[in-house]
């Protein structure tokens, strides 16, 4: 096609609406994840779910996500990021509506895969960015993605909080009116890119054997795994966080959506103005490991308290733990990476990501209800541990990008966001 020409090459100008349009999506497909994690398991257990049930419908919002980012990401490339990005945010909202309609489980799990669907249109939004900036723009402008991520998830719980005495059916209408204002501002103002490159297609490769050699690589092989398990140690927690403050502290829905909330703003601070200047002191392995052992160290207080207190106090060590241990082991892998490959790469790692989430939820609530409260945070804090392990494994990366060895490594494999 003639319009797929690299956007490097020939750049389009970014007006400042399209970009804040895309800093929008992103942003409202967290807000409405955010939404709705502290008060799904509650609204789940008013139809007869259990721990393990409510681990499978957090999961199932993942699968959609594992199966359809790439989907959506070649497509675009194919079609256009502005009619995939429509038609995702119009799935969402109707993901949404179908949770405010919600009257049993399956209509609960259908909402789920619907949103999970429509919200998996990350790599859309970061191709759209790729083909709206040139290279010495674009860490830049995939910085708003980050920080539409970062707020998405601080200000969710928050709005859910609010809005939960009103009742948790009218959270699914909130988020589902989110995503219908989107719709239409980007309907109206978001243009298509006068040139779209093969960006998506680039970071998720169609060719397995792609996938399984960067597995085997056995210079990756220990940040890819790290990926996985510490979102699957997270996810967890995640999981089943409000059922533990639920049965052991007798929170409400809005108490639990501030906690999120706490949890979120930490993770913010942390990853938007701490991990630069801590990268650049102590470089990422020294971070992933200490970020491991916080982790690991706030998931076993976590279920150890009655008291509230301690609770946010082992919340606090667990969300500075993950703000510090997820950006550094991106910006490792990254630096890692092969010249030429670094999109692919972190493609897949983003693919074990959410694998780890998938898998997580339906652990963590199998292990909460046949093996006990705390059973989830022993396992993602034993699990934790091995990254701390894994950590010590890898190479000792210079903050200026040379290795313990003094040798230069080529700016090409500088950290992506």
């Amino acid at each position: 096609m003639t319009n797929q020409v690299k956007a490097s090459e020939n750049p389009a100008k970014p007006g400042k609406m399209a970009l804040l349009l895309i800093f929008l999506t992103v942003f409202i497909d967290l807000v409405g994840f955010g939404i709705i994690i502290p008060v799904l398991p509650t609204y789940a257990e008013k139809f007869g779910a259990n721990a393990t049930m409510v681990g499978l419908l957090l999961a199932s919002y993942s699968l959609m996500q594992f199966f359809f980012t790439p989907f959506w990401g070649r497509l675009s490339d194919k079609v256009g990021r502005r009619p995939i990005l429509l038609t995702s945010l119009l799935a969402s909202a109707i993901g949404y509506l179908i949770w405010g309609l919600s009257a049993s489980l399956p209509m609960l799990f259908l909402s789920r895969l619907v949103a999970g669907f429509g919200n998996a249109n990350l790599a859309v939004a970061q191709a759209y960015i790729s083909d709206v900036t040139t290279e010495e723009n674009r860490a830049k402008g995939m910085g708003l993605i980050g920080a539409a991520f970062g707020l998405g998830f601080v200000l969710g719980p928050a709005i859910g909080g609010l809005a939960s005495p009103f009742g948790l059916n009218t959270i699914g209408y909130l988020a589902a009116a989110c995503s219908i204002i989107d719709l239409v501002l980007t309907f109206f103002m978001l243009p298509e890119p006068e040139t779209r490159s093969q960006a998506a297609h680039e970071r998720y490769s169609v060719e397995p054997n792609f996938y399984w050699n960067t597995l085997r690589n056995d210079k990756l092989k220990a940040t890819l795994l790290i990926f996985f398990i510490s979102t699957f140690a997270f996810a967890n927690m995640e999981a089943t966080l409000v059922l533990l403050t639920e049965k052991q502290f007798h929170f409400s829905a809005a108490q639990n959506a501030w906690m999120f909330f706490f949890i979120g703003i930490i993770m913010v601070f942390v990853q938007g103005g701490l991990i630069g200047r801590l990268s650049k002191r102590f470089g990422e392995k020294k971070l992933i490991v200490a970020g491991s052992i916080l982790v690991a160290a706030g998931l076993l207080l976590t279920p150890a308290t009655t008291s509230v207190p301690v609770l946010y106090a082992a919340l606090f060590l667990l969300a500075i733990g993950s703000g510090i241990n997820t950006p550094s082991n991106q910006s490792m892998l990254s630096r890692l990476s092969d010249k030429g490959k670094v999109g692919g790469i972190m493609g897949v790692g983003q693919s074990l990501s959410t694998l780890g989430r998938i898998i997580g939820p339906i652990a963590g609530g199998f292990a909460f209800q046949h093996l006990g409260l705390g059973a989830p945070y022993v396992i993602g804090a034993a699990t934790m541990l091995v990254v701390a392990c894994l950590g010590f494994t890898l190479p000792d990366l210079k903050p200026n990008g040379s290795d313990s060895n003094g040798k230069k490594k080529t700016p090409d494999n500088a950290a992506v966001v």
